[in-house]
């Protein structure tokens, strides 16, 4: 499996996201997971170094070339694909032995698993629209309002890496929002997504790092997240855990506790 994580400028989120995926994926030792990241100072450049120095089990790899990096990156040796992004928090447990795991891999008309949907979700915070919660945890995408009919997230999506793979060569993008688009532009022609019941991962949006979209986002900064970590305070997992999110992306708190 390709397990590729996004981050950018966001040290202490992306200590958070793997903190936090160690505790609740099962198989987190037996996959290599990717960090593809990037600073812009120094001083950000020292928080990706802390956490680089935790975390000695995981392969970062420091961005020369957004699509270049990714693509040497993605092994299509590898049955499956999954990306994330460092603002987000696992909260329930997941292993890829699932039923839902097994569903999707069985059934060839499923284009996506998703980790962060649930299907009593009622909101879409990126478009500031409310949805249809659904009947059933597999169900046709196209057409729906939401996130419920956008299967082509890198926000914690696995996919079949043959099926992606081409489009990721071929395409044309420089960072990781463009990624996204350039992807939802072009849909697998396959019509179900599935999720579990209760989410695995929500995205807390608490501030915002890129100048390519107007993303909504809260007013944590970046730096003073960043200058908190270099002084030793990470950010507590506990407020987060089994949180029933009514959305995918869901602003929440950050409560920063020492790290001991």
């Amino acid at each position: 499996m390709n397990i590729v994580v996004f981050s950018k400028n966001r040290a202490p989120q992306l200590e958070l996201f793997l903190r936090s995926m160690k505790r609740f994926f099962n198989e987190y030792h037996y996959f290599k997971i990717n960090v593809l990241y990037l600073h812009t100072s120094e001083v950000f450049k020292k928080g990706y170094d802390k956490v680089i120095s935790q975390y000695p089990e995981v392969n970062f790899v420091l961005e020369k070339s957004f699509k270049k990096d990714l693509v040497a990156l993605m092994d299509d040796t590898h049955d499956y694909s999954i990306f994330f992004v460092d603002d987000i928090v696992w909260k329930n447990n997941f292993t890829v032995r699932c039923n839902e795991f097994t569903e999707f891999e069985n059934d060839k008309n499923i284009l996506t698993f998703s980790l962060r949907l649930h299907p009593n979700m009622n909101y879409c915070y990126a478009a500031s629209t409310h949805m249809q919660p659904l009947s059933n945890n597999v169900w046709n995408w196209n057409g729906l309002r939401g996130d419920f009919g956008y299967p082509m997230s890198v926000d914690a999506h696995f996919f079949r890496t043959e099926e992606i793979i081409g489009l990721i060569k071929r395409l044309q993008y420089t960072n990781p929002n463009q990624f996204e688009a350039i992807m939802a532009a072009y849909p697998i022609n396959k019509p179900k997504m599935i999720c579990c019941e209760e989410s695995i991962v929500f995205n807390n949006p608490c501030n915002k790092v890129q100048t390519n979209n107007p993303n909504k986002h809260g007013n944590i900064s970046a730096d003073y997240l960043n200058q908190e970590f270099l002084n030793d305070f990470i950010i507590d997992l506990e407020p987060f855990v089994g949180l029933n999110n009514q959305s995918c992306h869901q602003e929440m708190p950050v409560k920063l506790i020492k790290n001991n």
